[in-house]
């Protein structure tokens, strides 16, 4: 299947079946169980199986070196179509099923607070760990670990890029969701923290329906730049009726948008000078050496593209096992997270000495004409 074509169409799919699993058995001694809770059939499915990706070649990396600290790993998937209530009912699978040790990786925001939310998780004693969300629900005592950045600080940094470049009118335009609201009000404490002029702010219908509307009205101020924060189809929408209207304006795209797809949806023309946030290094010219071990093992074991959720999914899933090796098996446990609160996996380093965020990087590239990401 091609992965970009749902979105590429457009077309809202209702949630697939979720994959089977078997009655519950006995987890064998020498593995550890990696659940996730993922959407790979509703509005963040590009995303979601970049992930995947991602995360899978590490696991396939570890256990091809004989596991960690004697046991393997086994990963396993299944779908919520972005859907709360199944991501719920997913967490239930995965710890009664299947006996998780570990709930990782969940896919997106709503799900995610659903999921923290949720009795069988918060009675399980699990770590939620490297969810890719950009908001903060609620505090979790520690039972949620982030590997990326917020949606506040993608937002702030991009803001703040334009300002330094001697822009100062803005649009920020997000949905009505709680997620939406909720970045929204973080991003403003953070601009106004960082003495960045505030921009004005615009609301969008989930569905993108009123993004011709909303063009429009946009254009009217003639901005110096406009953020969103939308899903993929949503921002791709939007997106495409202001390039038009507002060729020299910058238009900027958070990670809750999958760049690639948007790219394909709006074609070379209207992506070319789209700007994209990044809460991980370039993916295909970084230099780091997590980008580089990252891009030998997935060509090793993927005939796919890097991109920055698959390498977001790698380095979470890197975290995890190093963790565990750290702790000697026992990491996920309250008294495991005193002994690993700093971890360096190759030019990039996750501390979770600040609290559940142990990565605030944010970076910014350019699609170029070629469709890569420039910066």
């Amino acid at each position: 299947m091609n992965r970009r074509n749902f979105l590429v169409r457009s077309v809202m799919v209702a949630g697939s079946t979720m994959l089977p699993l078997a009655a519950r058995s006995e987890k064998p001694r020498n593995e550890f169980v990696v659940g996730q809770s993922v959407d790979l059939s509703g509005p963040l499915q590009n995303i979601g199986r970049d992930y995947f990706t991602g995360a899978k070649v590490a696991f396939d990396q570890a256990n091809a070196s004989g596991g960690t600290v004697g046991r393997k790993w086994r990963y396993i998937q299944l779908d919520d179509g972005a859907v709360p209530e199944r991501a719920v009912a997913n967490v239930s699978r995965l710890l009664d099923d299947r006996q998780a040790d570990f709930l990782f990786g969940f896919t997106g925001d709503e799900c995610v607070k659903a999921v923290l939310d949720a009795p069988a998780f918060r009675a399980s004693g699990r770590l939620l760990f490297a969810p890719v969300s950009g908001v903060d629900p609620r505090k979790s005592d520690g039972r949620v670990l982030y590997t990326r950045a917020t949606y506040a600080e993608e937002i702030a940094a991009m803001f703040g890029q334009f300002a330094s470049g001697r822009m100062s009118t803005f649009v920020f335009v997000h949905t009505s969701s709680p997620t939406g609201i909720a970045a929204r009000d973080a991003a403003l404490n953070l601009l106004r923290q960082r003495n960045i002029p505030l921009p004005a702010l615009r609301q969008i219908r989930e569905d993108g329906s009123d993004a011709t509307t909303l063009a429009v009205s946009i254009a009217s101020t003639s901005p110096h730049a406009v953020v969103i924060l939308a899903d993929t189809v949503t921002t791709a929408l939007l997106a495409r009726q202001l390039r038009p209207r507002l060729p020299g304006t910058f238009i900027g795209l958070t990670s809750s948008a999958d760049a690639a797809a948007v790219q394909q949806i709006l074609g070379p023309a209207l992506a070319f000078g789209l700007v994209v946030t990044r809460v991980v290094p370039n993916p295909t010219t970084g230099t780091e050496r997590i980008v580089r071990e990252f891009s030998r093992v997935l060509a090793k074991y993927m005939d796919e593209a890097a991109s920055t959720a698959s390498l977001e999914g790698y380095i979470g899933a890197r975290a995890l096992i190093e963790m565990t090796r750290k702790t000697g098996g026992t990491f996920g446990t309250p008294a495991s997270l005193q002994f690993s609160k700093t971890l360096d996996l190759g030019d990039w380093v996750l501390n979770f000495r600040t609290g559940e965020r142990a990565s605030h990087y944010v970076d910014t590239s350019m699609i170029t004409r070629k469709g890569a990401l420039l910066g």
